[in-house]
């Protein structure tokens, strides 16, 4: 007997019913498209939920609307608002001060502003795909791959 290939609607049911009521949702702040597209397909078919901003003015907006990620991917480096002065807005707000913060960047000086930012930890790009999933590992709350 050959097994019945599900669609992808019975896909999503099937794996909304074996996950715990935490859905994992990651808030990807990138200038670069094709890196935050990257990433944010990645950790999707990953089974993340995934909004993205490009630059850090757009993040705060999300966050003042309610939006509550497990985690932040930040860039350093981007026009408008930067990844510094996102950190120091988010850290400002009493609501979503606690979200941890990982920095992916390819600044030189990236591991000392990430400490500085008291970012959860610093990933140099072009980050290695395993070096991702391991941050998600350690800093998303109960996140299992």
């Amino acid at each position: 007997m050959v097994p019945r290939r599900l669609t992808s609607y019975q896909w999503w049911l099937a794996m909304a019913e074996a996950a715990d009521t935490h859905w994992h949702e990651i808030l990807v702040v990138e200038d670069e498209a094709d890196v935050r597209e990257a990433i944010s397909n990645l950790l999707y078919y990953r089974a993340f939920t995934v909004k993205s901003a490009p630059d850090g003015r757009q993040a705060i907006a999300q966050l003042q609307d309610g939006y509550r990620p497990c985690l932040i991917l930040l860039d350093l480096s981007m026009p408008g608002m930067d990844g510094t002065a996102f950190r120091q807005e988010q850290q400002a707000t009493a609501e979503c001060a606690d979200i941890p913060v990982v920095i992916v960047s390819g600044h030189d000086d990236g591991e000392d502003i990430a400490t500085t930012l008291g970012a959860r930890a610093f990933l140099r790009k072009p980050v290695r795909i395993t070096t991702l999933l391991d941050a998600l590992d350690r800093h998303c709350p109960h996140y299992e791959r």
